[in-house]
């Protein structure tokens, strides 16, 4: 049994990965530092290590979800607001274990292009995917969502306007 023992640094709240071995999700305990730890058995003489960042804006019933949070949310006030940049991450690596593993992992800031994660371990490993990218779709659809917002804002305003009018009259 080779045990892998991992270690995230650089995770926030604007960055929340899915980590996934051999494509089963990792659970992850936070240390007294601040950052992420998880252990790992396998019998696998080869991992695959994936991290990927879903997006809410690309799920299959996003607009309903948006609906139903924008009304419970007293029209949006307390709705916490979406990634406006809607950028996700499409990382994966091979590994190659040895009896005991250690491997770091430093998640890179959010931008548009380049490298998502560093990969520190004394394993030979090969490079499939790492990178951030603009989601364009999850784009499309958090302007029209802001554009949607900001006619319902003007609605309410509207009506408020409205009945204040006819109270005073």
């Amino acid at each position: 049994m080779k045990t892998v023992k991992l270690k995230f640094i650089g995770i926030n709240s604007k960055l929340i990965p899915n980590i996934s071995i051999d494509d089963q999700y990792v659970k992850c305990k936070k240390n007294d530092f601040g950052s992420y730890e998880a252990t790992v058995e396998t019998e696998k003489e080869e991992i695959k290590l994936a991290f990927t960042r879903d997006l809410e804006l690309k799920a299959k019933l996003w607009w309903l979800y948006a609906i139903i949070s924008f009304i419970v949310s007293i029209f949006g006030i307390l709705d916490p607001p979406y990634d406006r940049k809607c950028i996700s991450m499409n990382c994966l690596f091979n590994i190659k274990l040895n009896q005991e593993n250690n491997i770091t992992i430093r998640f890179n800031t959010l931008t548009s292009n380049g490298k998502a994660v560093e990969l520190e371990t004394e394993n030979s490993f090969e490079e499939i995917n790492n990178e951030y990218k603009i989601d364009k779709t999850a784009k499309k659809r958090w302007i029209a969502l802001l554009v949607i917002k900001i006619v319902c804002w003007i609605g309410i305003a509207i009506f408020a306007g409205w009945l204040i009018a006819n109270k005073i009259i």
